[in-house]
């Protein structure tokens, strides 16, 4: 057994999924533990081996995922804490939970927090990671083989790093389907099909983020590329600058933030 995985929801899925899909491992190298019938039975069709509660299994593991929601984490600290081995590294993608908090729980040192997003279901997940001092570079280089499976990695110097990607890359993907809620509805409103306006905006969305990647160079210089003085796309940004959309925005994100840390705390 190479992961165990605790919780097999769908971002435990999804990453299982994605060391599968991507050959770090095969599926019955991976453990999950997931008590919820349909859940598990979702993992099973992986070809995963999956438990309805932990055991001495888990121990097998050299990593160990702890991919439960928040408030199911102390029964779930109580079932683990007597199988964990010195010798494994434990993975939390608990939001909101702090190293300090899984290491006093457990009484572990070697501990990684992450702050995995949705996309890690398609395999274009942001991952973003801080490790604790205690983790060995072997042990980091099999939570990075995990992560990277899934999409990019980031490690940070410091845990307030997670809570500010908790805002930004974590919430992230709620921005991006906000904003084409209201992108869609007004191309509903210019006439086309529901069909047709997710095409137009799914599309210019793919498009306009691959551009950016290729191009590397900052939003704004794109966005001043497209804009022509008097033109549709400045009726439409004027309008938006107007009403301070942009710092409203970066408002938002700052409340996500300190969301991010009253759930710590």
């Amino acid at each position: 057994m190479k992961y165990a995985f605790i919780g097999g929801g769908n971002m435990g899925r999804a990453l299982a999924a994605a060391l599968v899909g991507k050959g770090v491992c095969l599926a019955e190298d991976i453990l999950v533990v997931e008590p919820a019938e349909a859940a598990r039975e979702r993992v099973a069709n992986l070809g995963c081996v999956v438990a309805e509660q932990i055991d001495a299994a888990v121990s097998e593991a050299p990593v160990v995922l702890l991919a439960v929601k928040p408030q199911s984490a102390p029964h779930m600290f109580e079932q683990l804490k007597p199988h964990l081995k010195a010798n494994q590294v434990v993975v939390s993608i608990m939001a909101g939970v702090t190293i300090d908090t899984v290491h006093n729980a457990l009484e572990h040192e070697a501990i990684v927090r992450v702050m995995p997003n949705t996309p890690a279901q398609v395999g274009l997940g942001m991952n973003v990671y801080h490790a604790a001092p205690t983790v060995t570079g072997t042990q980091l280089r099999a939570v990075e083989a995990l992560l990277q499976a899934s999409g990019e990695s980031l490690a940070v110097a410091n845990e307030d790093a997670i809570d500010a990607a908790t805002a930004v890359s974590g919430s992230g993907p709620a921005y991006v389907f906000y904003i084409a809620e209201h992108w869609t509805n007004a191309a509903l409103k210019l006439g086309f099909t529901a069909e047709e306006a997710e095409q137009l905006v799914q599309q210019t969305l793919i498009g306009a983020t691959a551009l950016w990647k290729d191009q590397r160079v900052p939003p704004a210089t794109l966005r001043e590329q497209v804009t022509s003085k008097g033109g549709t796309t400045a009726a439409a940004l004027e309008h938006f600058e107007q009403h301070e959309i942009g710092k409203h925005f970066e408002e938002g994100v700052e409340r996500a933030y300190q969301r991010a840390k009253e759930l710590g705390g």
